[in-house]
């Protein structure tokens, strides 16, 4: 499932006042095994929206899901409930 990119920058400096983050989800890669990052945010509309690296058309990429979950947390300051979703396909877990 593809969704529409949103630039890091513009969710972490560019947010309005009122805007938030209302959910943040943590997805393995089925063929890679690599995490990457899945955000709502409140000022963009209902649909999750990829966060990708500033200007680079690419999802960012982690190879440990604590890296991304400290991302998350000192990036964004995200304080609520981070989903983690792991791919079945990855069952390593030197990996987490």
């Amino acid at each position: 499932m593809e969704l529409e990119l949103i630039l890091e920058r513009e969710l972490t400096s560019h947010r309005p006042v009122a805007g938030t983050i209302t959910d943040v989800q943590l997805h393995q890669r089925d063929d890679d095994g690599k995490w990457y990052i899945n955000v709502r945010v409140s000022w963009r509309g209902s649909p999750p929206y990829h966060v990708a690296l500033y200007d680079k058309k690419r999802i960012r990429l982690y190879s440990k899901v604590s890296s991304a979950i400290r991302h998350v947390v000192t990036a964004y300051r995200y304080s609520l409930v981070i989903g983690v979703n792991p791919s079945p396909l990855w069952n390593d877990p030197s990996r987490f």
